[in-house]
């Protein structure tokens, strides 16, 4: 699932086919405390960190417009992001709440760039990109990438190649769980 939100507009777009049937711990029994989080930036975070940024200045630095049969070309016009430590303890956050409530509302009920506003981040655009099931920052990073889609199947696409500089990237873990592997990525400027 991709979400953008500029200037207090709010767009959720449907990405991937897992049916959201709400949160397993839904809010209502206290606040969860997200002050201890601290980011596992390993290895598949910046092996999925550097993919992105390859892409971003690449020869797929393109979307398709919402016609299908015309695509915005952004090959050499976008910068680097940069990896920033306090997007990634936000995007950890937002990985360990996927696990028990997927989409892009938060536990409490918040839409998911609260998680800044929480940590003191501040921002003037953000995107949040969040999967499941995979394992590894590549596999994900694929994922988004969305290849073989369409414009109306191409919104992590578009949020990967939006006007930002900053990206945190995170991936939770969990055996219990249905999809075992839950990524975010919040990207801001």
């Amino acid at each position: 699932m991709v979400t953008t939100k500029k200037h207090g507009i709010f767009a959720l777009v449907l990405i991937f086919a897992l049916v959201f049937a709400g949160c397993k711990n839904p809010a209502g029994g206290g606040t969860v405390d997200n002050s201890t989080v601290v980011p596992n930036i390993d290895n598949e975070v910046h092996s999925c960190f550097n993919l992105v940024n390859q892409f971003r200045t690449g020869n797929e630095a393109f979307y398709w417009n919402e016609d299908n049969t015309t695509k915005t070309n952004l090959v050499g016009t976008l910068g680097r992001l940069t990896l920033d430590e306090g997007l990634c303890k936000a995007a950890q956050i937002r990985a360990n709440e996927i696990v028990t409530c997927w989409g892009h509302t938060r536990p409490n009920g918040t839409d998911c760039e609260t998680v800044l506003t929480e940590l003191s981040i501040p921002w003037r655009s953000t995107g949040e990109n969040i999967a499941a099931g995979y394992s590894s920052g590549s596999q994900t990073f694929n994922q988004w990438k969305e290849d073989s889609e369409n414009h109306d199947g191409q919104g992590h696409r578009r949020n990967m190649l939006g006007d930002f500089t900053k990206i945190g990237i995170a991936h939770a873990y969990s055996a219990n769980s249905d999809y075992k592997h839950y990524w975010a990525m919040i990207l801001t400027k």
